[in-house]
C-alpha cells in the first residue's frame, strides 16, 4: 500500500473538478446507515458499519497480496495505513462538526 494511493486518487478526481468518486459511494453508505440507525440505533448502525468496512479492506488487502506469505509481509504496513487514513478521515470529520455543530443539530 502506498501512502499516497489514496490523496494521489482523491487529488486527480479533485483536479478533474468533479466530487471523488468515493464520496458518492460514501454517500450511499451513510444513507445505508441512517436506515438501520432508524431500526436499531446510532451506536449499533456504527458499529456494523465499521465492521463492514473492516471486512472489506481486509478483503482488499488479501486479494492484492495474492498469497498467504505475501499477506503476512504486508499486514502490518496495511494496518498502520488504514488506520491513519480512519484516523485522518476521523479527525477532519469531527473537526467539521465542531465547525458547524449549531446548522447540523439546529432542529
Amino acid at each position: 500500500m502506498g501512502q499516497n494511493d489514496v490523496a494521489d486518487n482523491q487529488a486527480a478526481d479533485t483536479a478533474q473538478n468533479e466530487v471523488p468518486a468515493f464520496l458518492h459511494i460514501a454517500d450511499r453508505f451513510i444513507a445505508l446507515a441512517n436506515e438501520q440507525a432508524q431500526e436499531k440505533d446510532l451506536a449499533t448502525a456504527s458499529a456494523g458499519f465499521l465492521y463492514a468496512n473492516a471486512r472489506f479492506t481486509a478483503f482488499l488487502v488479501a486479494s492484492q497480496c495474492g498469497t498467504p506469505e505475501a499477506l503476512e509481509a504486508e499486514k502490518a504496513a496495511a494496518i498502520e495505513y488504514f488506520v491513519n487514513q480512519y484516523a485522518q478521515a476521523l479527525t477532519s470529520n469531527i473537526t467539521d462538526y465542531q465547525k458547524n455543530f449549531a446548522q447540523y443539530f439546529s432542529k
